[in-house]
């Protein structure tokens, strides 16, 4: 038997036309995917047991495979069908020599799964952001009142540019909102239902957030219910006639900072474990519901922070940083105000922020508590109420960070790219 190819075929054909007639099986002749398969069959045999096998077996083994792979790629028919006929002979009589194609789809799954979590945990990680507190950099869940409804054609095209969905509800009889319940469906899709005090319910495709807001901006029909999204709606009223575009799906880089330290300007991902300020005060803010958020990263260990002017003062000065620059200078279309501190407490019994008027703020930088460096994470939606941020809980700390958001994978919106 020949232990090698022939030195006349290029390593490129030995190596590559396998697996390129692996991959393109479903045309091959009968006598080309039979050879195949009894390859596979011996690799994997000769792989799963190398370190048993007599290395007389082993060597016979080798050489089948390579005569084989000679045989398959110099289109000798008769020689490939008579080894693989020798090869099922072979294995036949051995234990575990041929796998059946249930073990083998079992198997070749897990591996997927395997791989799958591997990256996910490991290297890239998609997040889907369900608030607006980083518009218009990257778009959380929007409401877009309609109309008319389009047609189905319409509706698709709009499914599949910004993953939007119509929602149309008219109030049957009298009824008042008593609850809603955020949940997260396939591929991060987030929605909400929304329960009424009859029994009924309605699905809502936002964040539990954004559908309160959505409600509250609704004109109320009883004065207690103005500051409320708790509405009640009599027979023919509309509930809900809106289109909801989903949020940007972004990949976060899990790797980065492994090989670098994270970078003023720049959107990143953190867990908010651990921090007090979200825990507690999440629910009264309108952005509860999720153990990550995604902002912009505004200060880094070591840094004297401070708002003043719209702008925002890193060690006495300006921030330099482009994408900080630009939030600041509230040209459309960003929000005009730019970076806005929060009122200072006026005395000890009221509730203090941590970014305030008139104060600045210091990082920890302490080499000896690397896990316990902080930063501090801003929203690029800089008004008050529009972004859940450090100004309201503090700083993000190193053990808390996720990574850098990369890549804006979908809906195709101008946000699809690279993200600055």
């Amino acid at each position: 038997m020949t232990s090698q190819p022939q030195k006349s075929l290029s390593f490129k054909k030995y190596c590559l036309d396998p697996v390129v007639d692996h991959a393109f099986a479903w045309f091959l002749p009968a006598w080309k995917k039979k050879s195949l398969e009894a390859k596979k069959h011996l690799l994997r045999y000769i792989n799963y047991n190398e370190d048993i096998l007599p290395e007389e077996k082993l060597q016979t083994y080798r050489e089948l495979e390579a005569d084989i792979s000679l045989a398959i790629l110099q289109r000798d028919k008769d020689k490939a069908t008579t080894l693989s006929e020798k090869i099922d002979s072979m294995l036949g009589s051995v234990h575990d020599g041929k796998q059946s194609s249930l073990a083998e789809t079992v198997e070749i799954f897990f591996v997927i799964i395997v791989v799958f979590l591997g990256i996910r945990d490991y290297i890239v990680q998609p997040f889907r952001i369900p608030t607006g507190s980083m518009q218009p950099s990257l778009n959380g869940i929007r409401a877009i009142p309609f109309e008319e409804e389009p047609s189905f054609v319409g509706k698709m095209k709009d499914l599949a540019l910004y993953g939007s969905s119509y929602v149309n509800e008219k109030a049957e009889t009298k009824k008042k909102i008593t609850g809603f319940k955020g949940d997260t469906k396939f591929l991060l899709f987030t929605v909400t239902n929304v329960s009424f005090d009859d029994g009924s319910q309605i699905q809502i495709p936002a964040a539990e957030a954004e559908t309160r807001r959505y409600f509250m901006n609704q004109k109320a029909r009883f004065p207690e219910e103005q500051n409320s999204p708790f509405r009640t709606y009599l027979p023919g009223d509309t509930i809900v006639k809106a289109r909801f575009d989903a949020g940007d799906l972004i990949l976060v880089n899990k790797m980065a900072y492994h090989f670098r330290k994270p970078e003023r300007g720049e959107v990143f991902v953190f867990d908010t474990r651990g921090i007090e300020g979200i825990a507690s005060n999440g629910s009264t803010t309108g952005q509860e519901g999720g153990t990550h958020y995604v902002k912009r990263l505004c200060g880094v260990p070591g840094d004297s922070l401070a708002i003043e002017n719209k702008h925002l003062i890193i060690n006495g000065n300006p921030a330099t940083e482009k994408t900080i620059q630009t939030v600041a200078a509230g040209q459309s279309p960003y929000n005009s105000v730019g970076y806005e501190a929060l009122p200072a407490a006026k005395n000890l019994w009221d509730k203090s922020y941590y970014i305030v008027e008139g104060q600045t703020v210091k990082l920890k930088n302490d080499p000896l508590t690397p896990q316990l460096k902080e930063y501090v994470a801003l929203g690029d939606n800089t008004p008050k109420m529009n972004s859940f941020d450090s100004r309201y809980w503090g700083p993000v700390r190193q053990y808390n960070i996720v990574g850098p958001a990369s890549f804006a994978l979908w809906p195709f919106t101008s946000h699809w790219g690279i993200i600055p």
